[in-house]
């Protein structure tokens, strides 16, 4: 199928925008265009900034119902689509080389998958199955250089965990070492090592892979070289060696969740989370037992979790997150720095041409400097360039 794409000039006039003071008015920053792609309402962007690549998940509440759409950002042009058949999709990674995949629950809806397929071509490859139909989805994160996915899934007790796929061989990795029929490594064999799991990280220099809980407050953090070494049948109990909990409980608040999650580098993890109505955002250091006091905000802002998640540029002049907001002068694009959480003198950033209600989903191309809104209503990015 041949795609036409239109660039699209937007016009200098610009809408107001607000810093960290809400009585203080100032204008949004320079470089916001949009261009046209083939389908509406992406839930998830993945960004491959070397690239300048950009992956759209389409859940089943797209127009298109799921879908996968392959991005040139550099460019402003759609490299790829393709309709997918599953009843719904979760989340996407790119992988080393020309792979990629996505988590999703199948067309009969019976089973949980990992889903690979290559890029530039989204051609599909092998699918590996993952959790049954019990429980809700979590997210994807990849070793490039064990060559593994990690996939967590809130299946509910003992089936809350998380299953590791060899890219090699595209099969499961067994998370005990006697040939027993469950794979993953949940609560079954570790009893009381997660309590609803959600966004996963793999942190390389320490190999540990790191959970955030949706359910409880704290992270879960295991040693990747557990994998394999356990038995199921010893009925194992947190805590044993190789695993920990990093307490996320702090300065007052009733709960402290991650539920949305971001790698800032060297060992250092971003999150943020709503406890009582007040939004905040806090930091942890792998292999820690506590994380930074959280940082609350202002009464009225919430974080727009539903539509994106939270995206980090640690570039040394930057060192800055960016996560969707809400608030009393509507949706917009918080930037906050790293060091200490405070809103940057330019937040929040807006969109000029998508409706700030319309906004689906945020992506962040570190290497141009270019943050990625996705538009639930057209079939458009707007891109707005960051100082």
């Amino acid at each position: 199928m041949r795609f036409h794409h239109v660039a699209i000039t937007i016009a200098a006039a610009l809408l107001l925008g607000c810093n960290s003071e809400e009585g203080s008015i100032s204008n949004p920053p320079p470089g916001s265009n949009t261009f046209s792609i083939e389908f509406a309402n992406p839930r998830v962007i993945a960004v491959n900034s070397d690239r300048h690549w950009a992956l759209l998940l389409h859940g089943r509440s797209s127009p298109h119902g799921t879908a996968l759409q392959l991005v040139d950002v550099a460019s402003r042009s759609v490299l790829n689509t393709r309709i997918l058949d599953y009843y719904d999709v979760f989340d996407v990674i790119f992988l080393p080389g020309d792979e990629a995949c996505f988590a999703g629950r199948t067309q009969d809806r019976m089973e949980y998958a990992v889903q690979f397929f290559t890029v530039p071509d989204l051609e599909l490859g092998a699918r590996v199955m993952t959790a049954d139909m019990a429980g809700d989805p979590g997210s994807l994160t990849a070793d490039t250089t064990e060559r593994c996915v990690y996939y967590s899934h809130a299946g509910g007790a003992d089936k809350d965990g998380l299953y590791k796929i060899l890219l090699t061989t595209k099969t499961l990795a067994d998370a005990d070492n006697d040939e027993s029929t469950g794979t993953a490594f949940d609560n079954n064999l570790v009893a009381d090592l997660f309590q609803t799991p959600g966004r996963v990280f793999y942190d390389a220099p320490s190999q540990t892979v790191m959970t955030a809980n949706l359910g409880g407050n704290f992270i879960t953090q295991i040693e990747a070289a557990l994998w394999g070494t356990l038995r199921r049948s010893d009925s194992l109990s947190f805590p044993i060696d190789g695993t920990d909990h990093l307490m996320t409980l702090a300065g007052g608040l009733s709960s402290v969740r991650a539920e949305a999650m971001a790698a800032a580098g060297g060992g250092v993890y971003v999150f943020a989370g709503t406890s009582d109505g007040t939004a905040f955002l806090s930091r942890i250091e792998v292999n820690s037992s506590l994380a930074y006091p959280p940082e609350t905000m202002p009464p009225g802002r919430h974080w727009a979790f539903q539509t994106a998640a939270l995206c980090v540029h640690p570039r040394d002049d930057v060192r800055s997150l960016f996560i969707l907001q809400r608030d009393s002068t509507g949706t917009s694009i918080g930037r906050y720095n790293l060091n200490n959480l405070q809103p940057s003198s330019d937040s929040p950033y807006r969109t000029r041409a998508i409706p700030d209600t319309a906004i689906s989903a945020l992506g962040l191309d570190t290497m141009l400097d270019l943050l990625i809104v996705g538009d639930r209503q057209a079939a458009r990015l707007e891109l707005i360039g960051i100082e």
